[in-house]
């Protein structure tokens, strides 16, 4: 059952891609991608910030990132490279093999790479490497501090973080949050986080709720925009905004449009959300489609 599952995930995973990048666009792509696949060669890649990233030839992030581009979250990259400080902090949560911190490091002060899994660990410290401001602490964020359970998936992407885990292919690993890490390091003073936790991103900003309030810093989250994420949002004086595509077909093929998210939206997917602190609201009320 559970490699049906996974089998599943990959087919409706391609065939997402496909419908976003174009039939043609993908195969030119991904037969070059197959190519270091097959000979097992690491793949270089310049990003959007003409920084250089290097892409295992085993990551399925690595592949979905040659595919897609600078456009990986629909553009939401794009968004948050405008707003970082090159005299603030960046937060990395769920930092895969650094493509969000390799876009940070050259306009932040410090980047805080997270990244539990030691399969990643590895490919994150070597992309990395080329900026002395990275730090990559293997460790994972939650609402409250301690240890817990990763469960190891064959991809790493749809890891879960549990407190009690089932699964045989499980480590433990130490847990932080946010809000300590005001004390575990007095001088951050943070502009960005991304969270990307599969599933636990909504107990690491629960877990932050002070650092988001003092430092107001803009935050893309993986995080779905449920009434109850909302009004979390809004308790802390947040706004939500996010590229949204329609959910039938029809819109799976057309470009998502960039909006205010004020309720819980229907027949409508959206891969990552924004929480906007009022300093930046009215130039996010200005936003145009990327």
């Amino acid at each position: 059952m559970l490699k049906e599952t996974i089998y599943l995930h990959k087919f409706s995973y391609f065939l997402g891609l496909v419908r976003e990048i174009g039939g043609w666009n993908f195969l030119y792509r991904y037969v070059i991608r197959g190519f270091y696949k097959i000979t097992k060669l690491n793949q270089k890649m310049v990003l959007f910030n003409n920084v250089q990233m290097t892409l295992p030839y085993d990551s399925r992030f690595g592949t979905e990132i040659f595919l897609k581009g600078s456009k990986l979250d629909w553009g939401s990259e794009i968004i948050l490279h405008r707003f970082l400080d090159i005299n603030k902090d960046f937060i990395d949560v769920g930092a895969n093999i650094g493509y969000y911190s390799l876009l940070a490091a050259p306009l932040s002060n410090q980047v805080y790479a997270f990244e539990p899994d030691p399969r990643m660990v590895e490919h994150l410290k070597r992309n990395l490497s080329q900026f002395q401001n990275c730090h990559v602490l293997e460790e994972a964020l939650f609402s409250e501090p301690g240890t817990m359970e990763l469960s190891l998936n064959s991809l790493p992407e749809l890891n879960s973080l549990v407190r009690h885990s089932t699964q045989e292919n499980k480590m433990t690993v130490k847990v932080n949050t946010l809000d300590k890490l005001m004390s575990d390091y007095p001088l951050l003073s943070v502009s960005c986080i991304k969270t990307d936790a599969e599933g636990a991103d909504f107990d690491i900003l629960i877990g932050g709720k002070n650092l988001l309030i003092r430092d107001q810093p803009l935050v893309l989250s993986e995080l779905y925009p449920t009434t109850k994420v909302l009004e979390f949002i809004k308790s802390i004086e947040f706004t939500c905004f996010a590229f949204v595509k329609p959910k039938d077909e029809e819109g799976a093929n057309s470009q998502p449009k960039f909006m205010k998210i004020e309720t819980k939206p229907t027949n409508s997917r959206i891969k990552m959300i924004f929480l906007v602190p009022n300093r930046l609201l009215s130039r996010f009320e200005e936003l145009k489609d990327v």
